[in-house]
């Protein structure tokens, strides 16, 4: 049994940050099974004439970059259509013997989900459907939210990374039984504990100050303009300085987000320090003092895993299954979405408090991408008429 991944967002070698999140499920997975990954790339000749940027290849996964037809800001409803095209194109320049005995992974609803939708039917393949929480907006709304109904709904599986994406999906009307809930893992290799002396050494934090780490890239869906307004609301109540890594700092959003830093007067406790690669990331983790997150809406979030599996407090909003995670008052908080208020004072309380970091950190122990793997071959393995296609961890159990 081969399996073909298709993902949008992937790393390469101009954005090599891009879906790491992605690649490093498929990376375990090829350890169980052979794996191989298309990373489609949008193409419009008088908008994007650039070249192929090339993906980035691992040990044991390699990816394939292509063009995809799009046009820009217009005509989204076939963008499924031209991903269609990319793969089919794909799969002809393969042995059709790996091709006669694979299995589509599709990443993300649409265009991914839908395009390998509509390849798998026409060919007669299973078609597994990953859904990360962009879907949410797309649900009942125009022929694009239609098309990724349709190929939830006929997909072979749906793998839901959060047991509220799949409550949605299932009231958008895709039947319960076909959606099994397989969260996102943690590279505990790179998000462990650490000393935090050393960790501000690292990156350079001086200050006695607290630190309040945030990571998520400047989206107005990660509520930073929420976690802005939090902190102005305390910053005659606590000595902190709050350090935002994500990408965007240039971008329409970023730029108003900075401008909302300086109205509110908190330009000496607000720092956004762009993107960072996975290794400086847990170097802030472990130099802060208490990890804040303000998002409307997530799926499974990885940034509160890897700040939880370095043992880092988390006060985070009620979005996705933040919840599941920060499971008591020992592991940080939760509170209400775009509530400036409740963040503020939960997190003056979370500064105050005296966490057991060790315990923290042990609570993710199991939350690592093997263990993910397993689960997803757990999965196939349940394909009718096929044997079993890895052997797989015992405690790789599916959730229902």
């Amino acid at each position: 049994m081969n399996v073909l991944s298709v993902c949008t967002n992937l790393p390469t070698q101009r954005s090599p940050l891009h879906g790491l999140f992605v690649r490093r499920r498929l990376e375990e997975l090829a350890k169980l099974l052979p794996v191989r990954a298309l990373a489609p790339q949008p193409w419009f000749p008088l908008v994007r004439p650039r070249r192929i940027d090339p993906a980035i290849s691992t040990a044991n996964l390699t990816v394939d970059a292509a063009s995809m037809l799009y046009f820009p800001g217009v005509a989204k409803g076939l963008d499924g259509f031209w991903l269609d095209r990319c793969v089919d194109r794909w799969l002809d320049e393969m042995d059709p013997d790996v091709v006669g005995d694979a299995i589509l992974d599709a990443h993300f609803g649409y265009p991914e989900g839908v395009g390998c939708w509509r390849v798998a039917k026409r060919r007669g393949m299973p078609i597994f459907i990953t859904i990360r929480g962009l879907e949410v907006d797309l649900f009942g709304r125009s022929s694009r939210g239609d098309q990724l109904l349709q190929a939830l709904c006929e997909a072979t599986g749906v793998i839901a990374v959060s047991h509220s994406l799949k409550k949605v999906a299932v009231s958008a009307g895709v039947p319960a039984d076909q959606i099994t809930v397989i969260p996102n893992g943690v590279d505990t290799a790179t998000y462990s504990m650490g000393d935090q002396t050393t960790a501000r050494r690292q990156v350079g934090y001086e200050s006695p100050k607290k630190l309040i780490v945030s990571v998520g890239n400047l989206k107005p869906v990660k509520g930073h303009d929420v976690l802005i307004r939090a902190v102005a609301r305390i910053k005659n109540d606590v000595d902190f300085q709050l350090v935002c890594i994500g990408g965007g700092v240039q971008s329409t959003w970023g730029k108003s987000l900075q401008n909302l830093v300086s109205e509110l007067g908190v330009q000496d406790h607000v720092r956004f320090i762009g993107s960072k690669p996975p290794h400086e990331v847990a170097d802030w983790l472990r130099a802060a003092d208490l990890f804040a997150l303000a998002s409307h809406r997530e799926g499974c979030c990885n940034a509160v895993l890897e700040a939880l599996s370095t043992g880092l407090p988390v006060v985070a909003t009620d979005a996705g299954d933040n919840a599941e995670y920060i499971k008591d008052s020992n592991m940080g908080c939760v509170v209400p979405t775009k509530s400036p208020a409740d963040l503020g004072k939960a997190i003056v309380e979370s500064l105050s408090n005296q966490y057991d970091k060790a315990s923290i950190a042990n609570a993710m122990v199991d939350t690592t991408w093997s263990s993910v793997a397993g689960k997803i071959v757990g999965l196939l393995n349940q394909l009718p008429n096929r044997r079993p296609i890895a052997s797989v961890p015992e405690n790789a159990d599916c959730v229902p």
